[in-house]
């Protein structure tokens, strides 16, 4: 009851206003939620890519010092491989013995690895001649394992460098136990630059605000995030584990940091859907209004027509349905009044024609009695053609006096010509041939009353001399019309002639008017649903195509009966 109450208007606002926010809540949802998804699974896979990879790099650099670490130890344990006297050279052969230490630390250095040193109890180290030994003795790593007297390993900030010092470095520390000669109860030291992997590990902690933590295998801390946020059970948390000697690398993201992203789509959604739902408002008004009064403007143009004011004309400046709804309008209505224009047009030529058929028309009865009296009279005299010709003529104005009849068949029609025909042949003699071409059902198709005499007429008066001549009448039927076609051998016409043919003739100027009085049948009969072509070539002949609707003598009986 509450929708029937509102206007077409307010019920065409309410439909484009849901018909637009339906789908586009709906979507905005689902953008949302998928967008989330998206996001979320892209940070996730981030963290996990980026710490799978600082656990890599760890494996790698590990794997590299244990590697170089055994190979070292097993050198320097030979007994035959080095032969120093001194723990700092003091001869050549301890110079040149140390020289080859030296390159094999020196073969032992990757890509990564800073330095590789072996400190000697008296504090005299083989390696690189930057190392500063004083400085490096203070670092945590070499006091726990000087006092330990184990294998050390840990993450710090170099100081004892004299140039190019990393800012962070990996470093390893083997006591050599098992060393041969001065080498014995030395310390195999190996670093190597982190900086590459403290880099990768500063980028997750500045982007999404991640604690990183690095413990080693008995639970010793390596490394921690500095950072005022303390763990929650909330945070998101990725754990690694190197391969080498199963540290612990952990990246702990807060809840809130790690789905911001997704709080920053909802925000940019939900404005999204606010900016959408004011413009389909405001676009809903605006269709609704424009729809209701392209209607209402065809209902008060229909108003008019219905009270007989067919000069009313909508004005059409869009091309939509209504648009094109009040183009078909203006057609139809410019149809109806031409349709009544036509009907005016038709009624006033039959009146002309009954005038004019009152005005000449004579009793029947007294002229076929007066006609068979001068046949009966010239059968007397012995006089056979023209007793023949007044027969044949007899029968041409049986069909020509007959008014109540205004279609007959093509038969009919060829049959009112055979009369004619015989009468020119007894004027001319046998000078001209006429040939009919036409499918036999064709006879009961129907035809307006005397179309074919004029056209004869006007051959035989005007194309041909003396009768001579050669004429050709051609019926067809297709899609849906009949087509006649007659030609001629003639004398043939200019254009300016030609064009004029079935013209309206000049009253003052008798004759002529036969052809118009065929256009005419046509256009009572079918209105414009006809058409006339001519065609003359000078000298060589005419010809006259006329096509019109395929009406059948059944129908036009059972139409008549009723």
């Amino acid at each position: 009851m509450f929708a029937n109450s509102l206007s077409t208007q307010k019920k065409l606002f309410i439909m484009f206003l849901i018909v637009a926010l339906v789908p586009l809540l709906t979507l905005g949802i689902i953008s949302y939620v998928q967008s989330a998804k998206v996001v979320n699974g892209k940070l996730s896979n981030y963290n996990h890519f980026a710490g799978e990879k600082i656990k890599t790099q760890l494996d790698q650099i590990l794997e590299d010092m244990y590697y170089a670490s055994s190979a070292i130890q097993q050198y320097v344990a030979d007994s035959t491989a080095i032969n120093l006297k001194h723990q700092e050279p003091k001869t050549y052969s301890d110079f040149k013995e140390a020289n080859n230490l030296e390159r094999l630390l020196q073969a032992h250095k990757k890509s990564k690895i800073r330095g590789i040193f072996i400190i000697t109890s008296s504090g005299y180290y083989y390696g690189d001649y930057e190392f500063k030994t004083n400085l490096f003795k203070k670092q945590d790593i070499w006091k726990r394992a000087f006092w330990s007297g184990n294998s050390e390993i840990s993450i710090y900030q170099p100081n004892h460098y004299k140039s190019n010092s990393p800012k962070h470095v990996l470093g390893l520390i083997v006591p050599l136990k098992y060393s041969y000669g001065v080498l014995n109860n030395s310390y195999l030291l190996m670093e190597t630059d982190v900086d590459d992997l403290f880099e990768l590990m500063r980028l997750l902690e500045q982007d999404l605000h991640s604690r990183i933590t690095i413990r080693n295998e008995v639970g010793q801390l390596m490394y921690h995030t500095k950072s005022e946020e303390t763990d929650r059970k909330d945070d998101i948390v990725w754990k690694e584990h190197t391969r080498i000697n199963n540290w612990d690398f952990e990246i702990r993201v807060p809840r809130d940091e790690f789905y911001q992203s997704s709080r920053v789509i909802f925000k940019m959604v939900s404005i999204g859907i606010g900016v959408a739902f004011l413009l389909a408002l405001m676009l809903s008004y605006i269709f609704s209004n424009h729809f209701t009064k392209g209607i209402l403007n065809l209902k008060f143009a229909i108003d008019e027509v219905s009270k007989g004011i067919f000069d009313t004309k909508l004005s059409v400046d869009t091309k939509d349905e209504i648009g094109k709804l009040g183009l078909h309008f203006n057609r139809m209505v410019k149809k109806i009044k031409q349709l009544m224009d036509e009907v005016k047009e038709k009624e006033v030529i039959k009146r002309e024609a009954e005038m004019k058929a009152v005005h000449y028309q004579i009793n029947p009865h007294l002229l076929f009695n007066t006609l068979n009296t001068i046949q009966w009279k010239a059968r007397l005299d012995g006089n056979k053609e023209i007793g023949k010709m007044l027969l044949h003529l007899t029968k041409v104005l049986e069909g020509n006096l007959n008014f109540n009849i205004e279609l007959i068949s093509i038969k009919e029609e060829l049959e009112a010509i055979k009369h004619f025909l015989v009468i020119q042949e007894l004027r001319y003699g046998s000078h001209f041939t006429f040939s009919i071409k036409m499918d036999q059902k064709l006879e009961s198709g129907l035809i307006p009353r005397m179309t074919l005499q004029p056209m004869l007429e006007n051959i035989f008066f005007h194309a041909f001399e003396d009768g001579k001549g050669n004429i050709e009448l051609e019926f067809t039927e297709k899609d849906g019309y009949f087509q006649l076609n007659l030609k001629d051998n003639g004398k043939g016409m200019s254009q300016e002639k030609l064009e004029a043919l079935f013209s309206r003739p000049d009253e003052k100027v008798r004759g002529g008017i036969g052809l118009y009085n065929v256009k005419q049948k046509f256009y009572i009969h079918y209105g414009k649903d006809y058409l006339i072509r001519t065609d003359s070539v000078v000298n060589q002949g005419t010809t006259i195509s006329i096509s019109w609707p395929v009406r059948w003598v059944e129908q036009y009986d059972e139409s008549n009966s009723n």
